[in-house]
């Protein structure tokens, strides 16, 4: 039995429904309610959606009925007081009676009429009893994970090394026996979702390595390798039922989260091999299902990623995805939301992690003075190995605080002794509160400069929509960094810095 308090909060409410003229008939009666009404809901990814609702009489009794055909997928009945139970939707089987009561909604479930749901309810029963099996073995080994080994003498460590494996191999043993299970399900009813689902749930079992003849590892990445090649040979990649359960959208983020090395000239060929894959198995095109679902969660997952220069990625698939016409007509047609993509991309395109920094043509302060030498400069024009591009407001309250302690940590770490120059370029036009804040700070050991015309189109180039903005370039001028906090920064010139030297 399964609660969900905020499960309303997380519906959205719509019918979605194949388009021949088959009908769907799922007859329902729980005791314990009674006078109310039941919602049919669907996994789609982490979100349960809303397919229909019914009323139910004195006698808990109704039926969610249709002229066509349900898509295919994972789907929950709940009940007013938020439990619910999950049934198989599976084409054509999808005329059936559910009976069940609220003292134990899934213990007391009885399905009627419907094979796959028949082979699911089997399936969840015999999961639980392995589970009970299991659980005692599993709650040992946390209890000695969690033990304090540091007062061990030789004698308890070996006692303990012993037990862990002993309860192990116990919980290998019952998972051994499940996987048979369910492989035999796959093996039985290779085109029910329930084997779908197991298909996508079955990790992939990958070779040892290559060795020579005295024993000797010949291909070190040859796991990684395989793993990043065949993690899909058992899922079918057209098989839309998928995208309506919790397990699909879970599977594409581990591939891309833990399988992959994670930096964009890993990531980006395999955002292609997926998406290849699945036109092959998909056989729609552009306008299948699997194809664009999967496209627009990849095309989400990396328009703010967790890391550093994924974002490259996210211009990938708007280049040679969304404004190469590789998308459904209906979004090639949406005007108003292409020309959003078309103006990130942009924005974009030229401040990537490895892209040469677009020069700029600014003015510049006098070193040591507000007017001595000051007049036209170039970011081109700076010598030094390494640049830090500051975009900042003397309006700006988070600037009032990070470039002050951007300003402590470049002396602190004599950056400037070490070959790196800190171009500081002001946003606005106010010359004299550009002055006063200078002034203020003592930034004279900082290259000041402004656009006072406002032409370098700066804001596009490097994406400024808001202050600060910090990037970092290299000898080559090609962005290393950008987007980080000071003290990260610090980080990263130092690391390049010990690089230098020792290339030295």
């Amino acid at each position: 039995m399964k609660k969900i308090v905020s499960f309303i909060l997380l519906f959205s409410v719509t019918v979605a429904v194949f388009a021949q003229k088959k009908p769907h008939k799922i007859e329902v009666q729980i005791q314990g309610v009674k006078d109310t009404t039941l919602l049919l809901g669907y996994h789609y990814g982490e979100k349960k959606l809303v397919s229909d609702t019914i009323h139910v009489d004195s006698k808990g009794r109704g039926a969610f009925v249709g002229d066509s055909l349900l898509d295919g997928g994972l789907y929950l009945i709940l009940t007013p007081d938020y439990r619910y139970f999950e049934i198989m939707i599976d084409n054509p089987d999808q005329t059936f009676k559910i009976t069940t009561d609220t003292t134990d909604l899934v213990g007391n479930l009885k399905i009627e009429g419907s094979e796959s749901n028949t082979v699911f309810l089997q399936y969840q029963r015999k999961s639980s009893e392995l589970y009970k099996i299991r659980k005692p073995a599993l709650d040992k080994l946390k209890e000695l994970h969690a033990q304090d080994t540091s007062k061990f003498n030789k004698k308890k460590l070996e006692a303990r090394r012993d037990s862990i494996e002993m309860f192990r191999n116990r919980v290998d043993s019952v998972r051994n026996v499940m996987v048979a299970y369910e492989d035999n399900i796959i093996a039985q009813h290779p085109d029910y979702l329930l084997s779908a689902i197991l298909n996508c749930t079955h990790e992939i079992e990958v070779p040892d390595y290559p060795r020579d003849a005295d024993g000797n590892i010949t291909d070190s990445l040859f796991k990684y390798t395989y793993m990043k090649n065949h993690y899909f040979d058992k899922i079918n990649l057209g098989d839309e039922r998928l995208l309506r359960t919790p397990v699909y959208e879970s599977k594409i983020d581990d591939y891309f989260d833990k399988q992959i090395f994670q930096i964009p000239d890993s990531i980006i060929p395999q955002v292609d091999f997926v998406m290849n894959r699945i036109l092959e198995q998909e056989k729609k095109g552009y306008e299948g299902k699997m194809y664009y679902n999967t496209l627009h969660h990849l095309f989400m997952k990396y328009q703010n990623p967790k890391y550093m220069g994924l974002d490259n990625i996210f211009v990938h698939i708007m280049k040679n995805y969304y404004l190469n016409g590789h998308v459904p007509a209906r979004v090639v047609k949406d005007t108003a939301y292409m020309n959003k993509i078309q103006d990130r991309y942009t924005k974009m395109v030229h401040n990537q992690i490895g892209v040469q920094a677009t020069d700029l043509l600014v003015y510049k302060m006098g070193n040591d003075t507000l007017d001595e030498n000051m007049g036209w400069y170039r970011l081109s024009q700076v010598k030094s190995p390494y640049v830090v591009i500051y975009f900042w407001d003397t309006d700006c309250g988070h600037c009032k605080k990070i470039i002050p302690e951007w300003h402590k940590l470049y002396r602190e770490n004599e950056f400037k002794k070490k070959g790196v120059e800190s171009f500081m370029v002001y946003t606005q036009t106010d010359m004299e509160k550009w002055k006063k804040f200078i002034t203020e700070q003592d930034m004279f050991d900082f290259i000041n400069v402004f656009d006072p015309y406002q032409n370098t189109n700066f804001r596009t180039t490097y994406d400024i929509y808001s202050t600060p903005v910090v990037y970092v370039l290299n000898k080559e001028r090609k962005i290393i960094a950008k987007r980080l906090p000071p003290e990260t920064v610090v980080e990263v010139l130092n690391r390049e810095l010990e690089q230098m030297n020792k290339k030295k």
